[in-house]
């Protein structure tokens, strides 16, 4: 059952840990209500929650395989029970797998697919249609600097996030002028976890400020897109000028 609002209310996809977690308490500490989405690690999304909790927000987990259409609109139907609206949207679940062309396979693509673009595109939707009913909203699609610059070795991600931007800019026309729909490309912040350190320091070589990016960069990425009421159907790379920089990585 909802109740009443007192502060505005964000939903952040994949906010168990990393990334997710950063952006989740980043949005508590400006003063927002929480839910805290999950896929499998609960116990890590309940931790955010009370991190969120001690930051003076109201945090409400819930897990759900956003990939799948019929339990994302169950999963945007259980927020709106939990919360009398939705102000905020921070779709940030997604995966990173290595498809080089001549290894490329049909599980790998509807990976990539399902878990990048689909997690993302049935969230979005729902969400978006219902803050274009209730007068706003602003959400925030997390892309990739592949979307844009694509790497080698890595298709059906690049394809996967390159959706991504293009879901945000038909969203952004869609829902417009009530709701405002943008995307964070990210650079090399957060490595996956085994990742090569010699392509992990041959990244960060790569870009114009020459370090890694923290997830603090990230989180204030959307804080900011959210905030600004005259921006949308816009990508916003946090990538250290890494796509200034040429090269087509990896």
């Amino acid at each position: 059952m909802s109740t009443k609002n007192d502060k505005p209310v964000a939903v952040v996809t994949a906010a168990a840990q990393r990334l997710g977690r950063a952006i989740a308490l980043a949005f508590a500490r400006a003063g927002y209500d929480l839910v805290v989405h999950y896929r499998a690690s609960r116990a890590q999304a309940e931790d955010t929650a009370e991190l969120a909790t001690a930051c003076g927000a109201r945090a409400v987990v819930l897990g759900a395989n956003l990939a799948i259409r019929a339990t994302a609109e169950e999963f945007v139907a259980n927020c709106l029970s939990a919360f009398a609206r939705v102000d905020v949207l921070v779709a940030n679940a997604g995966a990173f797998e290595r498809t080089p062309v001549n290894e490329f396979s049909d599980d790998a693509c509807q990976r990539m697919l399902a878990d990048n673009l689909f997690a993302t595109l049935w969230v979005a939707r729902a969400f978006g249609v219902e803050m274009r009913a209730r007068g706003g909203g602003s959400i925030v699609a997390l892309a990739d600097v592949a979307a844009l610059r694509p790497w080698r070795g890595y298709l059906a991600y690049n394809i996967a996030k390159a959706g991504v931007v293009a879901l945000v800019r038909t969203l952004a026309k869609e829902l417009a002028p009530e709701v405002r729909v943008n995307a964070i490309a990210p650079g090399p912040v957060l490595f996956p976890p085994g990742f090569d350190p010699q392509a992990r320091q041959r990244e960060i070589e790569r870009t114009l400020l020459k370090r890694e990016g923290l997830p603090d960069h990230v989180a204030d990425a959307a804080l900011f897109l959210c905030r600004n009421d005259y921006v949308t159907g816009v990508v916003l790379p946090v990538d250290g000028g890494r796509l200034l920089a040429g090269d087509d990585g990896y």
